[in-house]
């Protein structure tokens, strides 16, 4: 099999995908305040987490890894802020494929659909879409009913967590569950408090239904990452609020500069390389950024 040779801090050389065995693999289309999307692809199934990147977009950043929008079966939507939901209309209309939602979500999301998209309500229990099984999980955030996804395929699980005030009792315990984590990080209570946001957004950032911090994050990762977890992917970071940098200094610190997992730090402007359960690049874009950059690995 031609895979992707991992070089040091995240620099990598492309090679052909492979996608077709049946395991799973995932990459971070795009992460923070001006678009989400997850892809989690396993078994001959594809789903997008979230829908914040047009379809255009959507199809560059796919096109990237070797893999075509066309191949996308579900969009699962955690809530209702524009940069998790604007484009689910679209792509659920274009690609012709369901939006799972949930009731209070797709109310609170109306000008994002036409109406003629099919828009399945999100159930409260693990449910199949092809290959995988999802598994919604409620999470703390200021939205109308937010939820993260465990998205399944046999014994392996990818666990997406963004947009998260904190870590609660659920959400640990569905942390637990995971092979792979896509967690927040993203602030640092210093730059937030310096920064450019007015008052009441720094307290709703700030506070247990925001965004989690890099140090929240970290210690609550410190309690509930299972033994054999064997990926982290941080995401969310605020441009105005964070940089690599403070990531990954709080991660160190919390959980030592090295872990039994990879950690990974995913990017706002383009698509991480698409890895494997084990953390492992499988495919990656041919111009890579240089050492220190922010796809770099956390240690």
């Amino acid at each position: 099999m031609d895979r992707t040779r991992a070089l040091p801090w995240g620099r990598h050389v492309r090679t052909s995908p492979v996608v077709g065995d049946g395991s799973l693999h995932f990459s971070v289309l795009g992460s923070g305040s001006r678009g989400n999307s997850v892809l989690v692809t396993g078994g001959g199934t594809t789903v997008l987490v979230d829908a914040g990147l047009s379809l255009k977009e959507t199809r560059t950043r796919m096109a990237s890894l070797g893999l075509d929008v066309e191949s996308v079966d579900a969009v699962l939507v955690t809530h209702e802020h524009s940069d998790h939901v604007s484009h689910a209309g679209v792509l659920a209309r274009n690609l012709r494929i369901p939006a799972w939602i949930g009731d209070r979500t797709r109310a609170a999301s109306e000008r994002y659909f036409k109406g003629s998209e099919e828009t399945p309500e999100l159930p409260d229990s693990p449910f199949k879409i092809g290959a995988l099984e999802v598994t919604p999980v409620r999470k703390p955030h200021d939205a109308a009913e937010p939820v993260a996804f465990l998205v399944t395929r046999g014994a392996h699980t990818v666990g997406v967590f963004t947009d998260l005030g904190h870590v609660d009792d659920d959400v640990a315990a569905a942390i637990q569950r995971c092979d792979v984590l896509v967690m927040e990080a993203n602030h640092d209570p210093g730059m937030l408090s310096r920064g450019p946001y007015p008052a009441h957004l720094k307290r709703r950032v700030g506070g247990r239904h925001g965004h989690i911090s890099n140090e929240d994050a970290a210690l609550a990762l410190a309690r509930s990452v299972r033994p054999d977890l064997r990926c982290l992917v941080l995401a969310h970071l605020s441009e105005s609020n964070n940089h690599p940098d403070l990531v990954r200094r709080a991660f160190v610190d919390h959980l030592g500069a090295k872990t039994p997992y990879k950690r990974w730090i995913s990017y706002q402007e383009r698509a991480t390389p698409l890895f494997d359960i084990h953390g492992a690049v499988v495919a990656e874009r041919d111009l890579q950024p240089a050492e220190g950059s922010s796809d770099a690995q956390v240690g």
